[in-house]
């Protein structure tokens, strides 16, 4: 297991040459520190100024599967329990509400590269299964998650891309992450060579590569926003 590289340095020069274009992951760590969010953000600004956003709710760690919908409103004041995310198109020319307390420009992604984002909450000890994606920044607004990652790109790592779906059969709708870093992280690194490991804290972001494998566990309830890009 690898422990992932800790970018503390704002220069976007580092962060392309080094990260970006060679598809590695990488903790940027405190880069959220000083971006509005931080402070903005308790569930009862989000639900004045965000609460009409329609939401997932969300009761494993396959998100993607999850059909019942509500209000941000709704979820932070009658629910308990469970997790929830918002999934939309980024739409630069009318930015979500949730993009004024993010600080841009910044030097890892500017607005007109933003395809789509999710805001998400989410409780203690739930968490993603493996997936892959596009480029992606996960901010972390409030507590500490455990993430995993391997190059699961079909063209990379066809290796890779195969025991994705492995997992993906293995722990399908009604699963959850905490099961699967107890079975199948510590054998992980016997599977795959380049096997990242990291613990992502408030302020902290995560950079995902495009076709990049990862998974998350929450060490504590928590709160941030996604931003996938080109």
């Amino acid at each position: 297991m690898i422990a992932l590289d800790e970018l503390q340095s704002g220069d976007s020069d580092l962060f392309v040459s080094n990260y970006k274009k060679p598809r590695i992951p990488v903790l940027l760590k405190g880069a959220a520190a000083n971006w509005p969010l931080m402070s903005n953000w308790t569930k009862e600004y989000i639900v004045e100024h965000m609460g009409s956003y329609v939401c997932k709710v969300i009761k494993d760690s396959r998100p993607a599967y999850s059909k019942e919908q509500t209000t941000l409103k709704f979820y932070f004041e009658k629910l308990s329990g469970v997790s929830t995310l918002t999934l939309d198109p980024f739409n630069a020319r009318k930015p979500p509400l949730f993009y004024k307390d993010v600080k841009s420009s910044n030097p890892y992604f500017k607005t007109n590269d933003i395809q789509r984002f999710f805001f998400f909450h989410s409780v203690k000890n739930a968490g993603t299964l493996p997936h892959i994606h596009g480029n992606a920044f996960n901010i972390l607004q409030s507590g500490t998650k455990e993430w995993v990652f391997y190059d699961a790109s079909e063209k990379h790592n066809p290796e890779g891309y195969e025991l994705l779906h492995t997992f993906n059969r293995k722990y399908g709708l009604g699963t959850h992450a905490k099961d699967w870093f107890k079975n199948e992280v510590p054998k992980l690194p016997n599977k795959q060579e380049n096997v990242y490991r990291c613990t992502q804290e408030a302020g902290d972001i995560v950079f995902i590569p495009n076709g990049y494998c990862h998974a998350v566990l929450n060490k504590s309830e928590v709160m941030g926003i996604v931003f996938e890009t080109k």
